[in-house]
């Protein structure tokens, strides 16, 4: 069971949103759909929740096309949109109601999901009295009461505490070991690097990278090099060993080679020099900097 965007196409006049973009999502991950600005993130968010039809293409789950009658999906907007004047368990149960909870289930839940979320004092309180981050807690309880098949967690962390951050991280990968189908869209590249499964890539309605996390990371993290901290300077032992200095920092040596038995060579010399080797790492690219590196590689 799975969610699949198979050659989706979306155009506003002349502007193409969507160029014929294609990517999968299985039951239970959680996939980075990531982009600057105008890339095409909220044209596919909107398609798959049907609030906008694309020109051509077909969204898929399990198999059939999806739809908000077949498929309950739980959406967390940018946009926040509670209702302020209203209070928190009133709130809470008309949504769960507009997702085909009756009334007795959506308060179970809602007073389940407010004590997880240390704020069941605030049930019958109106939404205006509290707390941004409270506020925030409100609007993704809202998302997940009716436990969707599909979640679309859009900048979910955006303005939260680090303390309520990992509150929301926690359920969202109990979300996720309870089966839910995720959408995770965000501009904090560590948090995306840390929970998600896969990235989608977009850039001016293109897919310009589709893979795990791992295997993006590992594809443009340099090949060859080693990073080599030690307690001085090891430039002298360098020369003819096949070994290139890239760089040093702080007397952290970034250092390419050819065959790793030229490593060995250079290891077993510095120990008879009695240089310490007080740290040995092969060194590995960031999410931030391949989004940085690919989006602008891709600007012109």
């Amino acid at each position: 069971m799975k969610l699949e965007v198979q050659n989706l196409v979306k155009s506003y006049g002349n502007f193409q949103a969507l160029n014929g973009i294609t990517f999968s999502v299985e039951r239970g991950q959680i996939l980075g759909l990531l982009g600057r600005n105008g890339a095409g993130k909220t044209t596919t968010i909107k398609s798959i929740m049907g609030i906008i039809e694309p020109d051509s293409g077909d969204i898929l789950f399990d198999k059939k096309p999806l739809t908000r009658d077949s498929v309950s999906i739980g959406y967390l907007p940018e946009e926040r949109g509670l209702y302020m004047n209203t209070r928190v368990k009133d709130q809470l149960v008309y949504f769960g109601m507009l997702n085909g909870l009756s009334k007795a289930e959506a308060l179970q839940e809602i007073k389940q999901l407010l004590e997880q979320f240390e704020i069941l004092q605030y049930l019958n309180k109106k939404v205006k009295t509290l707390s941004k981050g409270n506020k925030q807690k409100i609007q993704l309880i809202s998302a997940i009461l009716h436990r969707p098949q599909i979640a679309i967690l859009d900048e979910p962390f955006s303005g939260l505490d680090p303390v309520n951050i990992e509150l929301f991280k926690n359920t969202v990968l109990d979300l996720k070991k309870n089966g839910t189908t995720i959408l995770f869209s965000s501009h904090r590249m560590e948090d995306v690097e840390e929970m998600c499964d896969r990235i989608v890539m977009l850039n001016k309605g293109n897919i310009v990278e589709n893979d795990t996390v791992s295997g993006l990371i590992e594809k443009y993290s340099k090949k060859n090099t080693i990073l080599l901290q030690v307690n001085q300077d090891i430039t002298p032992f360098l020369h003819n060993k096949n070994l290139k200095l890239q760089s040093e920092h702080n007397l952290i040596f970034e250092i390419q080679y050819e065959k790793k038995e030229d490593l060995t060579v250079l290891y077993q010399e510095l120990l008879q020099q009695n240089i310490q080797l007080i740290k040995v790492e092969e060194p590995k690219c960031s999410l931030q900097s391949i989004f940085i590196k690919e989006l602008s590689d891709h600007e012109s």
